[in-house]
């Protein structure tokens, strides 16, 4: 097309509007927005509505993966918040603009792709920078957590991406299907390797075990496809060690979690060394470390020493928002201390600084170390078993959401809630349920499979994953490594993320389907990967 006198080559505004928005995924919401807008207009400028129409026609995937958008369209017969429904069509839109656009275009060469590919991993690999120099405080930037380090987008998609990053990077070391130069495979192996470490760094559960479950799976399959009988069974057996060593890894965890000091519990002291009264609480067996927490308490003297130390009074709150009282108490148990102004004595500016910034074991300040992301995770489903407020604490959340999110599906089993009604189903459970969760806490499920039953009940969600998954089946998208690695991670986040219910989350589903299942020239019929 020519404006002004201005030729536009829409196939290659084509591609580098696909380039820009695999850069853009990891780095910038609102540069992704403009993206997205700008390939519309190159799509609509480009004319060809007869040909587009055609190849819709042709490829009745394209439009049977539409139907997950449908299924949201009809669904608001059974909404009462049209407000909210309205909002989340918009968001959802975006499932229908990366399958047409992509295609209905020219199908791209794996060489295509692998550019993609590569600018999308320089964009991962340099947030991941970025973060980590805000995490080693090169960059300023105000953190309370882990989780803050990722500045552009949530760290769980950030986990996600990074998982595509690596594993589409394997798939270009390895395939016999591209030409690579050995600078290539080098530079690939290293950004692979980093991406690993800091995936490590992160500590995002959901992106470590999508790592892990991913690895194991491209492992064991290529492991039957290698002819050399020992090269092989070396493989297999290095990976069931593997597995046999992280299971064992996990149960010494919870034994050692679940290991107690030895205590009599009838015979317990009195009075401090000052003489002044210590309180008990046996009945509260909660524990850090394997020392109880409740037992030998003198709150007069913690307070007293306490204030002395600390700029934050006993009575305010720590960095993360948790009342520091407590978090002095749980630290102290976990150095094995009893809580009094011996317990405080003990303690050095470092354990200080720590009980200021919530840190509620001396465990927690190593921040490279696994074991206590292990630890922090059996003490949380350990609190929400004995029935405390998993209010603040990520696992147990997610276990009250889902647990809520369950409720609203007996209830709703057949048609769900609605399109705009999810909220407003939680909020009423959580008030039906008596939920210790406090308000700021009550969110959705956080779990797509959940979301869906309970916005469309059992037909609803029998629908949904017929259109997802028929175009892959009918494709035999399963036959593109590509295809399948990605399809995996995202179907693995469905289960900790509601993935489908923000921006990020949606392009990333979207973009990468229609990419690999719509966008290349793969004839499914007759190949097994990539021409």
């Amino acid at each position: 097309m020519t404006i002004l006198n201005i030729t536009f080559n829409h196939k290659k505004l084509y591609y580098i509007g696909l380039i820009l928005t695999a850069i853009c995924l990891p780095l910038s919401k609102f540069a992704l927005s403009v993206v997205m807008v700008s390939l519309i207009c190159n799509w609509i400028l480009e004319l060809e509505f007869k040909r587009k129409w055609l190849e819709i026609k042709s490829n009745k995937s394209i439009l049977i993966f539409a139907g997950v958008f449908a299924v949201h369209l009809i669904w608001l017969i059974n909404t009462d918040n049209y407000p909210y429904a309205f909002h989340d069509l918009g968001n959802k839109a975006i499932i229908l603009l990366y399958p047409i656009i992509i295609g209905t275009s020219k199908k791209l060469s794996l060489q295509q792709i692998k550019i993609i590919l590569i600018w999308f991993t320089l964009a991962v690999v340099s947030s991941t920078m970025i973060s980590t120099f805000i995490l080693f405080q090169i960059i300023d930037y105000p953190i309370q957590n882990i989780r803050d380090i990722s500045p552009f987008i949530s760290h769980i998609r950030l986990s996600l991406l990074i998982n595509v990053s690596i594993f589409s990077l394997g798939y270009l070391v390895v395939s016999n299907k591209i030409k690579n130069s050995s600078f290539e495979i080098i530079i690939y192996i290293v950004f692979i390797i980093w991406l690993i470490i800091f995936l490590y760094l992160l500590k995002s559960l959901t992106g470590i075990i999508v790592f892990i479950v991913l690895l194991f799976a491209v492992l064991a399959f290529s492991s039957f496809k290698i002819r050399d009988l020992i090269a092989r069974l070396f493989l297999q057996v290095f990976l069931v060690a593997l597995f046999l060593l992280m299971t064992t890894y996990i149960t010494h965890s919870i034994s050692r979690f679940y290991s107690r000091e030895k205590i009599d519990f009838e015979n317990l002291k009195e009075y401090t060394a000052n003489g002044n009264i210590y309180k008990h609480y046996p009945e509260r067996d909660q524990v850090e470390n394997g020392n109880y927490v409740w037992i030998n308490i003198c709150e007069t003297e913690l307070e007293k020493e306490w204030n002395r130390a600390s700029v934050i009074s006993f009575k305010e709150k720590d960095i993360k928002g948790q009342e520091i009282r407590y978090t002095l108490l749980r630290y102290l148990t976990s150095k094995g201390y009893k809580k009094d102004s011996v317990g405080i004595s003990k303690l050095t500016s470092q354990d200080i600084r720590n009980i200021e910034n919530g840190l509620a074991n001396y465990i927690y300040e190593n921040k490279y170390d696994i074991y206590p992301r292990i630890y922090d995770i059996i003490w949380q489903i350990d609190v929400y078993r004995r029935g405390y407020n998993p209010a603040g604490n990520s696992i147990t959340m997610r276990l009250e959401l889902a647990k809520t999110g369950i409720d609203i599906i007996r209830e709703n089993f057949w048609f769900g809630v609605g399109t705009g009604d999810v909220q407003d189903a939680f909020d009423k459970q959580y008030e039906m349920d008596e939920s210790k969760l406090p308000f700021k806490y009550r969110l959705r499920a956080h779990n797509m499979y959940i979301t869906f039953f309970l916005s469309f009940g059992f037909i609803g969600f029998i629908l949904i994953f017929y259109f997802i998954f028929y175009p892959v089946l009918r494709l035999k998208g399963y036959r593109s490594y590509l295809f399948t690695v990605f399809f995996l991670i995202a179907l693995l986040s469905f289960f900790n993320e509601d993935t489908l219910e923000t921006q990020i989350g949606i392009t990333f589903f979207s973009y990468f389907y229609s990419l690999f299942l719509f966008g290349n020239k793969i004839n499914y019929q007759n190949a097994e990967d990539y021409e």
